[in-house]
């Protein structure tokens, strides 16, 4: 087994949040392999580049180059993510054009590197299933939908960003179709995963759960 803890889940249900505070609880780094693929999709947006462009958007992906920041956040080609990648028009986008198997490969290779280098908190969507098989910790992170969207519409605006509730619960719930149909990695539940249902849990609750069965060895 690898020393990376993989959080995988539907959008909304704060593996982000809680990944990135458990990684500093513990002393590991946060791998945010969303942020991957949304940092994927801006660029690829900012080039007007299709949905339907694989081999383009493939050279995109393997042009980007992640590493771990001074405090073991995600850094993109030497610099910080932009919080721009966190908008409604990236989102809105980020499933299609991360579809492609060229995209998807070049960006996992990149997700196994990083988890391999240092202990790591995981989190995505194929995290534990296809990226981290032998991870040593696995968790899958649920909410309900009208819950998820009521986060991500405080988490926008807190950030600056324009957000609609309806907008966003019909997104959220488009991104869950779209991700548990797909071909390539779809959505699911890792075999031997622990299930965490955080509709009803404060962020502290989600983190305190998933430290003390970490630290427990499960």
């Amino acid at each position: 087994m690898i020393e990376v803890i993989a959080l995988d889940g539907v959008s909304g249900a704060g593996k982000s949040s809680t990944a990135k505070l458990l990684a500093e609880e513990l002393g590991f780094c946060h791998l945010d392999s969303g942020a991957m693929y949304r940092m994927l999709t801006y660029q690829a947006l900012q080039k007007g580049l299709r949905s339907d462009q694989h081999a383009e958007l493939g050279e995109v992906a393997e042009s980007l180059r992640f590493s771990f920041g001074e405090n073991h956040e995600m850094w993109a080609n030497g610099k910080p993510l932009p919080s721009a990648i966190r908008g409604s028009e990236v989102s809105a986008h980020v499933s299609e054009y991360c579809k492609p198997r060229e995209v998807r490969e070049a960006l996992a290779r990149q997700q196994r590197e990083l988890g391999l280098s240092r202990p790591s908190v995981a989190e995505g969507r194929d995290m534990a299933t296809v990226v981290f098989p032998d991870a040593r910790w696995k968790f899958y992170m649920t909410a309900r939908p009208e819950v998820r969207a009521q986060r991500r519409v405080q988490e926008l605006r807190a950030a600056g960003h324009p957000a609609e509730y309806d907008e966003i619960l019909r997104n959220l719930q488009e991104r869950d179709d779209k991700d548990s149909r797909r071909e390539l990695s779809p959505l699911r539940k890792a075999e031997g995963a622990v299930e965490i249902d955080t509709s009803d849990l404060t962020l502290e609750g989600q983190i305190s759960i998933i430290a003390d069965l970490v630290r427990k060895g499960l």
